[in-house]
């Protein structure tokens, strides 16, 4: 999340308390009924919403003016759920995980929306639990889209342990809240326009991207989408990967301890020994169990490759000698893909967090693999902080000009 960002919403949690007890009047908890439109035991199964509150555009506009460059108007009120559903882990069980979502007041028909949110440690630092951190959703709904904005498996409701950058535990709660918002609109008699957008940053640009592969390659007669955004995301995990290892420091080592972590766990390769140097390989399960916050990770990490990694791993990677873990990474990166709906990447070129050759690389990609419609957008001099917010800024309009066209 960028600076901008991160300062509005901090001004959005004030402002909004102030008409908290007026919206708290409204709060109901809706356990959907077993009928047509909410089939039980399955992927997608809405469990329960709980209504939060309504906020008006007036209550999140001054944030907005104070921070923004530009004038940034917002058209309807949004009611605020948390929303609980299933889907399913990585043995294919169906598990309870949660979300939240952003209904706009007063549209006759509703274009359907997910945004994803960036990388998160903490389970609690969700949207579901404090809908602040679902910011970009709110903004979403009020320019007039029903968001779903997914905590992810692992984070929010669910205690197991998030499956970091794996493409099909990735978008497997993704695809499922999307059909609990289309049983929730059923329920209540919401009209769906059937189009639907893509968005997210950061690892939600990953997971965004690793959607829409999910939903045009395994289930393509049952979604219309219309647009996808990914921004600022680690696509090329094998390049990425070799980049960071091959550097002598790096500013979030909780993120690339996280990644090899979670394919260690996803893999069940029982390998934290051979991969990381002591004290970190036997600190890995206690930074890792969701109530510790990346900035507390990162304090007790260490920057520097050498030291967090052992020298057997890291050279035997770079000599392209981890097969395991390679073919991993190509597993669940978007090379020799090609998307059918219209995909705009956008992503800062300074950006040291998650570098732009990531975006470079499957921009290309994706048009060697005849890619139907694919832009790169570059934010010339932003980093992985200050791109966050222009970011959303564009894909927003961009949506826009797609529904507006059809």
């Amino acid at each position: 999340m960028g600076a901008n960002m991160s300062k509005i919403k901090y001004t959005l949690i004030f402002l909004i308390s102030l008409f908290w007890l007026s919206a708290c009047d409204k709060e109901q908890n809706n356990e959907p009924e077993i009928n047509s439109c909410n089939p039980t035991g399955v992927s997608g199964a809405l469990i329960q919403s709980t209504f939060i509150l309504t906020i008006t555009p007036d209550q999140v506009e001054a944030a907005l003016s104070a921070y923004l460059p530009i004038n940034y108007e917002l058209d309807y009120s949004a009611d605020v759920y948390s929303v609980t559903y299933n889907t399913r882990d990585k043995d294919d069980n169906l598990i309870v995980v949660s979300g939240a979502m952003f209904i706009p007041v007063g549209l006759d028909s509703l274009d359907l929306l997910s945004t994803q949110h960036g990388t998160t440690l903490k389970r609690t630092d969700v949207g579901s639990v404090n809908f602040y951190y679902a910011i970009d959703g709110l903004l979403m709904a009020m320019k007039g889209y029903l968001v779903v904005a997914p905590d992810y498996i692992g984070l929010g409701q669910s205690d197991l342990f998030h499956p970091y950058l794996h493409a099909q535990l990735s978008a497997n709660p993704v695809i499922d809240m999307l059909r609990a918002a289309r049983a929730y609109a059923c329920d209540e008699e919401l009209a769906l326009s059937g189009r639907l957008f893509l968005s997210g940053y950061s690892e939600g640009g990953y997971v965004t991207l690793a959607t829409q592969k999910i939903i045009e390659t395994q289930h393509s007669d049952e979604f219309d989408l219309m647009g996808v955004s990914p921004m600022a995301g680690p696509y090329d995990l094998v390049g990425s990967t070799e980049t960071l290892l091959n550097q002598s420091h790096y500013e979030n080592p909780s993120y690339l301890a996280y990644m090899v972590y979670a394919y260690n766990d996803i893999y069940e390769w029982n390998r934290l020994n051979d991969i990381f140097q002591e004290p970190y390989a036997s600190m890995m399960p206690e930074l890792y169990n969701g109530t510790v916050a990346a900035d507390s990770i990162n304090s007790r990490l260490t920057t520097s490759i050498d030291s967090l990694f052992t020298q057997s791993f890291k050279l035997s990677f770079l000599a392209g000698e981890e097969a395991e873990l390679e073919s991993a990474l190509v597993e669940n990166s978007f090379e020799g893909w090609g998307p059918i709906a219209p995909v705009r990447l956008i992503h800062g070129t300074n950006d040291t967090t998650v570098p732009y050759a990531n975006s470079e690389v499957v921009y290309h990609s994706m048009l060697d693999n005849g890619g139907v419609s694919v832009d790169l957008v570059p934010i010339y001099g932003a980093d992985h902080l200050t791109a966050a917010f222009p970011a959303f800024i564009i894909a927003e309009q961009w949506f826009d000009s797609l529904r507006t066209a059809n």
